[in-house]
C-alpha cells in the first residue's frame, strides 16, 4: 500500500469515531477506558517500536493523550459529532498560542492570519444556538469539553515534535507514547467515573463490539498505518490527507444516527479546516526563517 493510502485510511478509521461512540450505551468515561485498553493491546501488537518500558519522556505525553482523546469520547456524547470534531481541529491554534513558551518555536506573521481564521470559527460554535437531541443531550457543555480536547491535542502535537527532535530514538519514543498513553488512559478514566458520578456498566453486547472495533480499528490500526507512513510522507502532505476525518465524521454521525448540525456550527467547522489546510499550504510553501 503506498504511504499515501495508508494515511488517507488511516484519517478514514479516525473519522468513524464519533457514529461508533454514539452507537455504544456505555458511560462515557466507561467508553474512553475500554477503547484506550483495547487500543493499546493492538498497538503492543502491531508496532515493534512501542513496545519498551515508558520513560520519563514518553509519560510526559501521557496527560496530554489522555485529555486529547477521553475528552473527545465525552464530548461526543454529550453534542454533535461535527461539533465534537471540529473544535478538536482547533488544536492548530493552541500549537501556535504555546508553541513560542514550550519550544520557543514563534508563528509567522502570515500564521496570525490562519489563527484569526480558526478563532472566528471557533465562535461561530457558540453563536449558533444549541439544539438539544438524543445524541447531543447538553450541547454547550459537550462543545467546551471537545474545546478542551483541542488544546489536549495541540499539547500532544507539540510533545511529539519535542520527542521527534531527538532523531530516530525519539521516533520511537513517539510511537511508544501512543501506547502508553492508552494503557495510561484505561485506569485512570475508570477512577474518574465516581468522581462524575458514573458507575460501570456490564452493558450489551453491541456495547462491547463497538469498544472492540473503536480500540482495534479506529484507534490501534489506524495509528499503526500512520506511523508506519509518516517517514515517506512530508508532513504537510499527511496533515492534509488527515483533513478526511473532519470531513467525513459528521457524515458517518448523519449516516448512522440522522445527526445534523447547525448550519452555523457547519460553517464554524468549514472555516476552522479551510485556515488549518491554508496554513499547511503556506508552511510548505515558505521555508523556515526568523518568523516573518
Amino acid at each position: 500500500m503506498r504511504p499515501e493510502l495508508r494515511v488517507l485510511l488511516a484519517g478514514t478509521l479516525f473519522a468513524t469515531g464519533g457514529a461508533l461512540i454514539k452507537s455504544c450505551a456505555l458511560p462515557s468515561l466507561q467508553r474512553a477506558g475500554l477503547r484506550a485498553a483495547v487500543a493499546a493491546l493492538a498497538l503492543f501488537v502491531l508496532l515493534p517500536q512501542a513496545r519498551r518500558l515508558p520513560n520519563a519522556r514518553i509519560l510526559r505525553l501521557a496527560p496530554a493523550y489522555f485529555g486529547a482523546t477521553c475528552l473527545f469520547v465525552v464530548a461526543n456524547t454529550l453534542t454533535t459529532a461535527a461539533n465534537a470534531i471540529f473544535l478538536q481541529s482547533t488544536a492548530p491554534l493552541w500549537v501556535a498560542l504555546l508553541g513560542p513558551l514550550l519550544l520557543r518555536e514563534r508563528p509567522r506573521r502570515a500564521d496570525f492570519a490562519v489563527l484569526l481564521c480558526v478563532a472566528l470559527g471557533l465562535a461561530l460554535f457558540f453563536v449558533a444556538p444549541p439544539a438539544v437531541a438524543a445524541t447531543a443531550p447538553e450541547p454547550r457543555l459537550g462543545d467546551a469539553i471537545a474545546i478542551a480536547s483541542g488544546l489536549s491535542y495541540g499539547l500532544l502535537l507539540l510533545g511529539m515534535r519535542w520527542l521527534g527532535r531527538a532523531g530516530p530514538t525519539g521516533q520511537g519514543e513517539a510511537c511508544a507514547a501512543v501506547a502508553w498513553g492508552n494503557a495510561c488512559t484505561f485506569p485512570v478514566a475508570l477512577l474518574l467515573m465516581p468522581v462524575v458520578g458514573q458507575t460501570f456498566v456490564a452493558g450489551s453486547a453491541q456495547d462491547w463490539l463497538v469498544i472492540a472495533v473503536l480500540g482495534i480499528f479506529q484507534v490501534g490500526l489506524a495509528y499503526a498505518l500512520l506511523v508506519r507512513a509518516m517517514p515517506h510522507v512530508g508532513a504537510v502532505q499527511a496533515s492534509l490527507l488527515l483533513m478526511v476525518e473532519p470531513a467525513l465524521n459528521p457524515l458517518f454521525a448523519f449516516a448512522a444516527h440522522g445527526e445534523a448540525p447547525h448550519w452555523l456550527a457547519v460553517a464554524g467547522g468549514l472555516l476552522i479546516l479551510g485556515a488549518t489546510a491554508l496554513g499547511s499550504l503556506l508552511a510548505r510553501a515558505r521555508p523556515a526563517g526568523n518568523g516573518t
